[in-house]
């Protein structure tokens, strides 16, 4: 691995911080019109996608119409890609992106984010139910086929150690099921959409080894809004205190994912 990111955390900082920078308008403009828009990435299952009859769903569409309902607004879904979401926050036309971005120092030089956190984010090897091997880093995964996420921080980072080996998927569902044939030897993703895909599609995988530890996340909130921060903590404590995000999770992943799971059979 490169001697920049000589660790698996500084690894997964890196691979994982660019979401971007984003910007929140003050809580009394999105206080000033009766539905609180919020945004939300068009195909990022299980947490932002359309099924397949054009509904847009997900984990964080649920978790963010909860947060709305207790802080006493209407909730409204902005579908579009990053770069536009980006532009919808600076002019205000929504009120935050409702993804979890990871607390690394590059985006906490663009914005303050909101604690606590409401489910854990860790980026994790998955392998076959039945393979015994261990990949502990990129550097055990030399010769063998690894399937990653194309255009991604992880890609990049896979093709410096490991070069011609690593397979880039457009959808890393493609690429989890080409590992249940057994023509990969492991995958690298997030464990909470790997998890959605191995129940969703009862797939013969297991997570295996963490790349790092779990990641402080949080919403994203214009830097200084002191305002919105405390109403979005607070809602935020509140969903995890009275059950229902434990009722959200156990819906999408079947646990509660406000609570780190490493390996996926063992709590089967």
């Amino acid at each position: 691995m490169p001697d920049k990111h000589s660790t698996r955390r500084d690894w997964l900082i890196h691979a994982l911080a660019g979401f971007g920078a984003l910007t929140v308008p003050a809580w009394g403009q999105a206080q000033t019109i009766d539905a609180l828009k919020i945004g939300f990435l068009n195909h990022y299952p299980p947490f932002s996608f359309k099924d397949k009859d054009g509904v847009h769903k997900g984990f964080d569409l649920d978790v963010m119409a909860r947060l709305c309902e207790i802080m006493g607004v209407a909730f409204v879904a902005e579908a579009d890609g990053m770069a536009s979401l980006k532009k919808k926050i600076q002019s205000g036309q929504i009120a935050w992106i409702g993804h979890q971005l990871l607390a690394t120092p590059e985006n906490r030089r663009e914005f303050d984010v909101v604690r606590p956190s409401y489910a854990s984010i860790q980026l994790v090897c998955i392998q076959q139910e039945d393979d015994e091997r261990d990949f502990l880093s990129l550097d055990d995964l030399v010769g063998k086929k690894l399937g990653v996420l194309a255009n991604t921080g992880v890609e990049e980072q896979s093709r410096q150690a490991i070069g011609k080996a690593v397979v880039a998927y457009p959808r890393i569902e493609d690429a989890l099921a080409d590992l249940a044939r057994k023509k990969l030897d492991a995958v690298l993703e997030e464990s909470l959409i790997a998890d959605y895909f191995i129940e969703r599609d009862r797939l013969p995988l297991r997570l295996a080894a963490p790349f790092a530890a779990p990641m402080a996340a949080g919403l994203a909130v214009r830097k200084g809004n002191r305002e919105l921060q405390g109403r979005i903590s607070a809602a935020i404590q509140a969903m995890l205190k009275d059950g229902s995000f434990r009722k959200i999770s156990e819906k999408w992943f079947g646990y509660d994912v406000s609570r780190p799971r490493v390996s996926h059979q063992q709590n089967n």
